[in-house]
């Protein structure tokens, strides 16, 4: 598990989203099966602000799971991630 700090820039890391194809018509018969297509895509980047910890988890195993890390994302949307859903900018 990588370890950040403050004003590390990071990066969501790549996921696959399964979508309907275009023409596809959502209202036709449910037996039928719908043409979907998966498209995998990198995250969108930002700015680590700060990182906090649960206090409920007082074991070390799980103290490295409840680290929650603040990002201000470039598109300006502040969220929280856990530290396996990001990585480092190179």
């Amino acid at each position: 598990m990588e370890t950040f700090k403050v004003n590390d820039r990071v990066r969501r890391l790549p996921f696959a989203v399964t979508v309907l194809k275009e023409g596809s018509d959502v209202t036709a018969s449910l037996d039928e099966d719908l043409e979907t297509m998966t498209v995998t895509t990198c995250g969108c980047a930002g700015v680590v602000r700060a990182i906090r910890s649960e206090t409920t988890n007082s074991t070390p195993e799980n103290r490295a799971k409840a680290l929650m890390v603040q990002v201000l994302w470039d598109n300006g949307t502040l969220s929280y991630h856990g530290p396996v859903a990001l990585e480092h900018v190179k």
